[in-house]
């Protein structure tokens, strides 16, 4: 169960959780980042930069280029 969170870049969480069972009593912090971009975003923010794999950075540039003709 989530406690609090926030977020301390536009690519990470901070989470603060909780065992939503009472006798477990565990309680910690996750950090929850995006890491690979596998497709483009149709609304692009040019403050966020996720790194693509090189396949999939082809591809794009090939399936752009295909667009462009």
């Amino acid at each position: 169960m989530t406690r609090t969170s926030r977020r301390p870049s536009p690519v990470l969480y901070e989470v603060y959780a909780q065992c939503a069972n009472e006798a477990c009593g565990w309680g910690g912090k996750l950090y929850i980042e995006f890491a690979k971009t596998f497709q483009l975003s149709r609304a692009p923010d040019a403050g966020v930069s996720i790194p693509m794999p090189l396949a999939v950075r082809r591809q794009t540039l090939d399936q752009l280029a295909a667009l462009n003709g």
